[in-house]
């Protein structure tokens, strides 16, 4: 008994080196071809069966011959290789895109491609499933990866759990919001999330502890010594001034205050 594939999705048989034709089920090393005894062209068996234009409708050895037969006709032939060059002229200068809106901006007015009849075709159901797919393994890459950067945090911290890890940070030693989640290495808005999870109340606006208050300077400090390129910014200030620098010009170069440079210099 034949398969067919469902809609928006080509099945290749590895086994048999085929592909499976959604309306008889059976196996092909082109579809391409075969389509035409169901009097379908091969793009009109794409729309029909929501494939990517895109989307080669043969048995991978197939594809690969025809790859190798074009690769090799493409190096004989000087005529072919000069309109490749031409086209790849027009590609870079833009000069195709421009031929294509131009062609297909009077009939569909819009980014979607046309049928035959000139009316716009919906996305594919495959492009979309593509899509989706693409989006869905993309957020667990991220999501992977920045777990794997919280696991190294904690251990590098010393701290057996992310539960605890939070409330020896947020709620004993009293650190900022901003302050945890550079050392667990998360960001704010999931720092946040993480402290509901955890039944740990977030403190409200303007309520800061002394703590808080020092780890946020020690926050603005760091960013400003990342900045200039120095470990030492308070020292790195003084050599500057010492050198000539006026307030204005550290102020300027370090992306702060001209008072928070006065502070961090002290008496001259």
């Amino acid at each position: 008994m034949g398969r067919h594939p469902g809609f928006g999705r080509l099945i290749r048989d590895e086994s048999t080196d085929t592909v499976v034709c959604h309306v008889c089920g059976r196996g092909f090393r082109s579809l391409g071809a075969h389509v035409r005894v169901h009097d379908m062209t091969a793009a009109e068996y794409r729309r029909e069966f929501g494939l990517l234009r895109s989307r080669a409708l043969s048995a991978r050895s197939f594809a690969r011959e025809q790859s190798r037969a074009r690769r090799a006709g493409y190096l004989a032939s000087e005529d072919t290789q000069a309109r490749f060059a031409a086209g790849r002229a027009m590609a870079r200068s833009g000069e195709l895109a421009r031929k294509r809106w131009a062609d297909t901006g009077n009939r569909a007015g819009a980014s979607t491609w046309a049928d035959t009849s000139g009316r716009p075709a919906p996305d594919p159901a495959e492009a979309r499933r593509v899509r989706r797919e693409s989006l869905a393994a993309g957020r667990r890459t991220q999501a992977r990866t920045a777990d794997e950067r919280t696991a190294a945090a904690l251990r590098a911290a010393g701290f057996a759990g992310l539960g605890q890890a939070l409330r020896t940070l947020y709620v004993e030693r009293e650190h900022s919001v901003e302050e945890t989640a550079r050392v667990l290495a998360l960001g704010k808005g999931r720092l946040r999330r993480l402290l509901g999870e955890h039944g740990i109340g977030i403190r409200p606006s303007g309520q800061n502890s002394a703590t808080g208050r020092h780890a946020r300077v020690l926050l603005n400090d760091r960013a400003a010594a990342e900045r200039v390129g120095t470990e030492d910014i308070a020292a790195w200030l003084r050599e500057r001034a010492v050198e000539g620098a006026t307030l204005r010009e550290l102020a300027a170069a370090t992306g702060r205050s001209v008072p928070w440079v006065a502070a961090r210099i002290g008496p001259r």
